[in-house]
């Protein structure tokens, strides 16, 4: 259950952000940083993969699939990278979205961090992302290249291995909310693995939606919140959620 948990926190997120007008014009910031670096990246990449599988196989049926498995790595590649770096160069947007679904929740939180304090953790968190995708995906890519007949089960592992990376990006500013470093935020995601995955998976899923798909960015920090601050998941500490009849009167 707690699988399904995780897809449906990133499809509630996402109904919410899209009901929710006024943060429309800052759900757009990560969207549009997200696309440059990965067209930046993802262009360049897919040429490059071409040109090596026509340079190794020269032409035919044999170097056509190559290219294809090579472009898929190259594109995933600029995912990951893409939405790790655009999480802290837009972090004042998608820190926007975290609080305003935490306060659609009724959740209440100890006082929020600083920036510098929420800073520092998420460039480690980010440079963590890529710096164990990048590898993973290029051995899974070179082990299919390598022995064709692997690629049944690389390529379900590479985008396994993706939609934790992803999971892993979008959770980061609503975990580095509740003041988790980068080791409780590992044991966090630890933790709750089966909910984290359906929701990398459900983020996955959404990023391939040709023309869609990086609105996964601000819909999965929407969605992440609401994981993060789910009754489902292990909480790294209190955290009450205040129904109509408890919430405290206004001053």
């Amino acid at each position: 259950m707690e699988f399904f948990r995780g897809i449906a926190a990133f499809f509630a997120g996402a109904g919410w952000l899209l009901s929710t007008p006024r943060l429309w014009a800052r759900a757009l910031v990560p969207v549009a940083t997200a696309l440059v670096l990965i067209v930046a990246l993802g262009a360049p990449g897919i040429a490059g993969a071409r040109a090596l599988a026509h340079g190794a196989l020269g032409g035919g049926i044999g170097a056509g699939l190559l290219g294809v498995l090579l472009a898929i790595t190259a594109l995933l590649l600029a995912i990951v990278v893409g939405v790790s770096l655009a999480q802290p160069l837009s972090g004042w947007a998608l820190d926007a979205i975290v609080s305003a679904q935490e306060r659609a929740l009724g959740v209440e939180l100890a006082p929020e961090p600083g920036r510098l304090t929420m800073v520092i953790p998420s460039a480690a968190s980010a440079l963590l992302a890529v710096a164990t995708g990048v590898p993973l995906l290029a051995l899974l890519t070179i082990v299919g290249w390598v022995f064709p007949p692997a690629v049944v089960v690389t390529v379900p592992i590479k985008v396994l291995a993706t939609a934790l990376l992803l999971a892993w990006d979008l959770l980061d500013y609503p975990l580095a909310r509740q003041g988790l470093g980068l080791r409780e935020r590992l044991r966090w995601c630890a933790r709750n693995s089966s909910s984290v995955t359906g929701f990398g998976l459900a983020a996955v899923l959404f990023f391939a939606l040709p023309g869609l798909g990086l609105l996964a960015l601000p819909f999965g920090v929407a969605g992440a919140t609401r994981l993060a601050n789910s009754r489902y998941c292990t909480r790294p500490r209190a955290v009450t959620l205040h129904t109509p009849s408890t919430r405290p009167p206004r001053p």
